[in-house]
């Protein structure tokens, strides 16, 4: 009787660390190397390299960037794989999300990557992004901005005209044409953050180099300057 008493205490005692442990990897999927698949393998190593987090929270992607989080079409669940940490001192969002291809008729998506950091000043949004890349046009019309060569890479989508014409004048226009981490970067000025998105998963996307060209691009921006509303 003594026997089978400890038997069960033992598969008892077994059962309660099995689900301890797959509750904990539920939590966390890259907090077990024993039982990492490679994809928790290569995100523990990003989170590694860049110093940054995987959190399964919402972040609330949306709210921090509402020009791109509407392209989700609410569908929360659209936002995928999520990065915290700092960089250069700032802290910094990473998500993973999927838009549609092209617009709101295609069944076809992509993935994209996107990294957020705050905007040295709140002011009107306007998004920046590459002439070939169909998945920004879901909303608005772009419109040009009187330079061709830059009109030829780029398109822009703005609330306020002054506001991006200032923007755009400010040397913005040159410096993205020059720096090779902003070639086929969709580059978001929101009322609050700045983000930069760029095709495929996070896994296989240049992070640092995105939130680099943000914090450049918010340091070369001479914001006081800029009109306001």
């Amino acid at each position: 009787m003594v026997g089978v008493l400890l038997l069960v205490l033992l598969v008892a005692v077994l059962a309660v660390g099995i689900a301890v442990g797959l509750s904990r990897r539920r939590r966390h999927p890259v907090a077990n190397q024993g039982f990492a698949t490679e994809w928790e393998q290569r995100m523990r190593a990003l989170e590694a390299a860049l110093g940054w987090r995987f959190v399964a929270e919402d972040q609330g992607f949306p709210e921090r960037v509402p020009q791109l989080g509407r392209l989700l079409e609410a569908d929360r669940s659209r936002v995928k794989s999520q990065l915290v940490g700092h960089w250069r001192g700032v802290p910094v969002l990473a998500v993973e999300v999927v838009l549609r291809a092209d617009n709101a008729v295609t069944a076809a998506y992509r993935t994209y990557s996107v990294v957020v950091v705050p905007r040295p000043m709140p002011g009107p949004w306007v998004l920046i992004s590459p002439r070939e890349d169909r998945a920004w046009g879901l909303f608005e019309q772009p419109v040009a901005t009187g330079d061709p060569a830059f009109d030829a890479r780029y398109e822009v989508r703005r609330k306020n005209p002054a506001f991006a014409s200032a923007l755009l004048g400010s040397g913005l226009t040159a410096a993205l044409l020059q720096d090779p981490r902003a070639n086929g970067t969709a580059i978001a000025f929101d009322e609050h953050n700045l983000a930069a998105a760029v095709p495929g998963p996070v896994l296989q996307a240049p992070l640092g180099h995105l939130a680099d060209l943000l914090l450049d691009v918010a340091a070369g921006v001479p914001w006081q300057a800029l009109p306001r509303g």
